[in-house]
């Protein structure tokens, strides 16, 4: 009598099953986002090509508050995203902003929740496109 496969194998370590799962999603959030061509603008803005990231509430994480707005890029990245705003040349009325993207270095567990909100998302828009 022969053992199934799956018995013959180690189980995998909770934090490396995280890992894991973390690193497949990546790949499902980039492989979505390169399909998105135009990539949407961040709040209609034509100069930033982002997707606001917002946990769900229940989500099991709370981000911390020294995070700022959490996005999507076009190339799958999940970046946090600082927007500042800065005075224009023709005075107080003219705002231009500077935007800056920082990759974020997310604990798995984190990573998991930010990425599974991203393929629902990236899903929908190319729902509606099609």
């Amino acid at each position: 009598m022969t053992v199934p496969e799956e018995q013959n194998t180690p189980h995998t370590d909770p934090e490396e099953h995280s890992r894991e799962t973390a690193e497949m999603l990546r790949e499902t959030v980039a492989g979505l986002a390169v399909q998105l061509r135009p990539f949407p603008a961040f709040f209609g803005m034509s100069t930033i090509q982002a997707i606001e990231l917002e946990l769900p509430t229940g989500s099991g994480f709370t981000p911390p508050p020294e995070l700022g707005c959490v996005v999507v890029l076009p190339d799958g990245e999940i970046s946090e995203l600082d927007l500042k705003a800065i005075p224009g040349a023709n005075g107080p009325s003219d705002v231009d902003h500077v935007d800056e993207f920082r990759e974020l270095e997310l604990p798995p567990e984190q990573y998991i929740a930010y990425a599974t909100v991203a393929v629902q998302l990236l899903q929908e828009e190319l729902k509606r496109r099609t």
